[in-house]
C-alpha cells in the first residue's frame, strides 16, 4: 500500500505522521516550530529522508490561515508569520520531487471526520472547532464549502451579543476566552480543568453562573448555524470535545432555547469529533487522495 507523510502546522510544535491510505498512523512525532521558512523546508526535507522506507508517494499538509488549495498560497494570518505569501506548493514540490497538497487546519479536521470519522455517513455536515479562539468549516456533499474569500466557517467572526446589549463576535465564547474571563473574576490563574473542578466539586457561585452564559451562548450560535444551512450533523471538535459534560451543557441549553421559540422544528443533531488531536494529519492526507482524484 502507498504511505503519505503529513504535517500539521501549529505555532509552537509541527506534528507529523506515515498515513497510509485508508488513514492509518503508522508512525507519529514532532518537533518545534522552525523560526524561518528555510529553516521549515530543511526540517520537512530530512523528514522525507529519512522515511524512505515507508515508499511516500506524497506530502500533505494541516496549515493555519486562509490556505488557497489549489494555488499553493496561503492568506490571511497565523502564529507562523512566514507561510504567509510564498507559494509552499510550488516550493516543496520541487525541493521533494513528490506531489503536495495543503488544506486549512479546521477543514482538515472537519475532512477527517466526514471520510472515517464521526460524520462518516453524512453529506452535509458542521464542524466547529471550539478552543483558543472559535473556527470551524462547512462540508456539502463531502467537499468544504470555502467561499469566494476562503473564509467559510469562520463562525467565530459572527456578531454576536454575548451580554444583553453588548455587541461583540461569536469567539468571545472560545474555550481560552473562558478561562481569561474566569481567571479575572477569580483572580488567579485557571485553566478548563479547574474551572470545572470548581463547577462541579466546589459549586463556585462565580464559575457556576458563568459557564452557565457560556452554554447558553454557545447554544444560540449552534442554533443559528442549524438554521442557516441545515446540515445533517453539527460535530464540535477542539480541546473541549474530550469533555462529554461540555457536550451534555451544550444540547440541554439547545433543549431550553427550542422550547422557547415557537417556530424551532429542528433539534440540531450534536456530536463530538473521533479523533481529536489526529484529526487534521488524517482530513490533510484525504484533502491530498481527493486532489489525486
Amino acid at each position: 500500500m502507498e504511505n503519505y507523510l503529513v504535517f500539521d502546522m501549529g505555532g509552537s510544535s509541527i506534528k507529523y505522521g506515515i498515513l497510509n491510505g485508508n488513514g492509518d498512523i503508522l508512525n507519529n512525532s514532532s518537533f518545534k516550530t522552525p523560526a524561518t521558512l528555510d529553516e521549515l523546508y530543511s526540517k520537512i526535507l530530512e523528514i522525507k529522508n529519512n522515511c524512505e522506507k515507508y515508499n511516500i508517494c506524497g506530502v500533505a499538509l494541516s496549515c493555519p490561515g486562509a490556505v488557497n488549495s489549489d494555488i499553493g498560497t496561503i492568506d490571511g494570518v497565523s502564529a507562523i508569520p512566514y507561510i504567509h505569501g510564498p507559494n509552499l506548493k510550488i516550493d516543496l514540490e520541487s525541493l521533494l520531487n513528490l506531489k503536495v497538497e495543503l488544506e486549512n487546519d479546521a477543514n482538515c479536521a472537519a475532512l477527517a471526520e466526514v471520510w472515517i470519522g464521526e460524520a462518516k455517513e453524512n453529506k452535509d455536515v458542521v464542524f466547529i472547532v471550539i478552543g483558543t479562539g472559535i473556527g470551524g468549516a462547512i462540508v456539502k456533499d463531502k467537499k468544504i464549502h470555502k467561499g469566494k474569500h476562503l473564509y467559510a466557517g469562520e463562525f467565530g467572526i459572527m456578531y454576536f451579543e454575548n451580554e444583553p446589549g453588548i455587541p461583540g463576535v461569536w469567539g468571545y465564547n472560545s474555550m481560552g476566552q473562558l478561562v481569561l474571563r474566569l481567571s479575572k473574576k477569580l483572580n488567579k490563574e485557571v485553566d478548563g480543568v479547574e474551572i470545572f473542578r470548581l463547577a462541579e466539586i466546589e459549586k463556585n457561585p462565580v464559575v457556576l453562573e458563568e459557564l452557565d452564559r457560556w452554554y447558553s451562548n454557545l447554544a444560540k450560535g449552534i442554533f443559528s448555524i442549524q438554521y442557516i444551512y441545515d446540515p445533517e450533523k453539527i460535530v464540535i471538535g477542539g480541546g473541549i470535545s474530550s469533555n462529554l459534560k461540555i457536550l451534555s451543557g451544550i444540547r440541554n441549553k439547545m433543549n431550553e432555547l427550542i422550547s422557547k421559540i415557537e417556530v424551532a422544528q429542528i433539534v440540531p443533531d450534536i456530536q463530538v469529533c473521533k479523533f481529536n488531536n489526529n484529526a487534521n494529519l488524517i482530513g490533510a492526507l484525504y484533502n491530498f487522495l481527493e486532489h489525486r482524484k
